[in-house]
């Protein structure tokens, strides 16, 4: 089953980027989640930088981005049964992601915008059964593993995108079973988060408070 794929218009409001949908004017929800970025989380960012020097940080953080922008773009065509070309520097990466594509048993919607009236857009890598299960995932990329108190923000991610979903397309009665967060990693199998219903509906209520947080710093109608 395929869902109607939307797709949301970029623009510039007062010097920032907003998504416009449905006559609407939403920020996206990494954008929320960057701007209340909490003060530990941004000291430990500084921390880091300043431990290994601007310029190594700088280099880790653009490396990370390349592979985790093109990588996407393979798992994309591959979850929608395109041709998919692996650059030599990828083949790491998409190795550690393989067996977790090889459990996806249908894409319903991949990387489709969907939005949610509290006044977020999002952009949800896919929408797809997982062993067995409707949910929603993020492929990210990190150059060593995570631990599970340092995606805090992915949790928040999911379960905006969850939400967004089941708004978007609740004629059609779906509900999201689940959410999957998982991380490529070039030398090792992908980490995997998987957030069951429950979890979702808390990472939810706290992704609302920094939602809330947003709109105080950006109130809609300067937008």
């Amino acid at each position: 089953m395929k869902i109607e794929r939307y797709q949301a218009k970029t623009k510039r409001v007062n010097r920032r980027r907003v998504y416009e949908i449905n006559g609407y004017q939403y920020p996206g929800v990494t954008t929320v989640l960057s701007v209340t970025k909490p003060a530990e989380a941004r000291k430990a960012l500084y921390e880091w930088r300043q431990r290994i020097g601007q310029e190594a940080a700088q280099a880790i953080s653009n490396k990370a981005s390349s592979a985790g922008t093109r990588l996407h773009k393979q798992i994309a065509a591959y979850l929608q049964d395109e041709s998919v070309e692996i650059p030599a520097d990828l083949g790491g990466y998409w190795e550690s992601m393989r067996p977790i594509l090889q459990d996806v048993e249908e894409a319903l919607l991949v990387e489709g915008a969907v939005w949610h009236d509290a006044g977020y857009v999002g952009f949800p890598d896919a929408v797809m059964t997982y062993q067995g299960k409707l949910c929603v995932c993020d492929w990210k990329t990190a150059i060593k593993p995570k631990k599970r108190e340092w995606v805090g923000d992915y949790c928040l991610q999911v379960a905006a995108y969850a939400r967004a979903i089941e708004q978007v397309y609740g004629e059609t009665g779906m509900k999201v079973e689940g959410a999957l967060i998982a991380i490529a990693l070039d030398d090792a199998p992908a980490q995997t988060f998987w957030l069951d219903q429950a979890e979702i509906q808390t990472h939810w209520q706290q992704f609302q408070q920094r939602l809330a947080e947003y709109y105080v710093l950006r109130p809609r109608a300067s937008e």
